[in-house]
């Protein structure tokens, strides 16, 4: 059984207010003798607990931290359930979930960070202000780096996209700062974990690179041939990554790419180049859909292994799934009996699914 009966005497005492020579006094002993417990230098007597516990109005099991630890476990559960319902795209059982926790333990700012994350991922604009009211929460109470880091990407969106608030997402993206530990690793890290660093770092800035670029288009007002010319340039960049085409993960990006591409070639009229396109993401969503766990092979990311277990999405379809669901939809019914799109269908129903 794991005690922090110090860091639980220190939390408690700035909780209260008072000073070590308070609780000294009231347990008539010197202050140096409260010191040397926070300082884990010394344990107080067993007799003396039970005056301490109520002096700060607690029980003894939470004075020595065994409900904290306890408490810890818990939450470890649920973010472990958490993850398994996130790789299957199950928002609205992760804010189940969420809430669940939350009514055990209402203010754990990390339950409330979960919560926060998954009531963005169910339904952001229906959400906004409750996800706002978590996230102001966290920033206002929490000195965990990573949680506020969270809370401010979070309200910066959903200001954004949800509240249509640009002036106050800006304040938030501000907060976030331009230098970050993950980049100060660099500096630190040697090795093998340096070398597996600079390697994550690269197929990061790919990642940016690709938002980047759609969100451009998007914003940009670019024609249907701008479209296609910028996802041919995302295409130039991954297919420079991964040279052997073992790109794990990142055939879901080449899926999205080529699928993008297809819309812009619909709207150009050219439905040659549109299947063409199709049968590419096609070609990727499956790929992906059976995709086994291993190593990427490229020369700048081969210190990498990649899992499908660490897929995270917001969807429950896998991708074949997803990609079937669009290609059924309004944008290509006229297509629906084109013999180049019946062939794309029997393609992917073996692997789509559906949950």
């Amino acid at each position: 059984m794991k005690v922090l009966l110090s860091k639980q005497l220190k939390e408690l005492r700035i909780k209260k207010g008072n000073t070590q020579e308070d609780l000294a006094n009231h347990l008539g002993i010197s202050a140096q003798a409260v010191s040397k417990w926070e300082r884990e230098e010394g344990y107080p007597d067993i007799t003396l607990l039970p005056a301490i516990a109520s002096y700060y109005n607690v029980s003894v099991d939470d004075l020595l931290g065994v409900g904290e630890t306890e408490k810890e476990k818990k939450i470890l559960s649920y973010k472990e359930k958490n993850s398994e319902l996130f790789h299957d795209g199950k928002s609205r059982d992760r804010v189940a979930l969420w809430r669940e926790a939350q009514k055990e333990f209402p203010n754990d700012l990390t339950v409330i960070h979960g919560l926060m994350y998954a009531l963005s991922a169910e339904d952001q604009d229906a959400n906004a202000d409750e996800i706002i009211a978590c996230g102001e929460r966290i920033i206002n109470e929490s000195t965990d780096q990573s949680l506020r880091g969270g809370a401010i990407q979070c309200l910066c969106f959903t200001y954004y996209y949800a509240k249509k608030d640009a002036v106050t997402a800006g304040k938030y993206a501000n907060m976030a700062g331009d230098v970050t530990t993950y980049d100060l690793l660099l500096h630190i890290l040697e090795g093998e974990r340096a070398v597996i660093h600079c390697q994550r770092n690269v197929m990061a800035l790919f990642d940016e690179i690709g938002l980047s670029v759609r969100i451009m288009c998007q914003k940009g007002g670019y024609t249907s041939e701008e479209n296609i010319k910028a996802r041919e340039f995302l295409i130039q960049c991954f297919d420079l990554l991964y040279p052997d085409g073992n790109c794990g993960f990142y055939h879901v990006r080449y899926s999205e790419i080529y699928k993008e591409m297809a819309e812009s070639y619909l709207k150009l009229g050219d439905a040659s180049k549109m299947f063409e396109c199709l049968d590419k993401s096609a070609d990727h969503a499956i790929r992906y859909d059976t995709l086994k766990d291993g190593k990427f092979t490229s020369f700048i990311v081969n210190k990498i292994d990649f899992s499908s277990i660490h897929a995270v999405k917001d969807y429950t379809e896998n991708d074949s799934g997803l990609l079937l669901k669009s290609l059924k939809g309004e944008k290509f019914k006229q297509f629906e009996t084109d013999p180049r799109m019946v062939k794309l269908v029997e393609k992917l129903t073996p692997v789509a699914q559906f949950h």
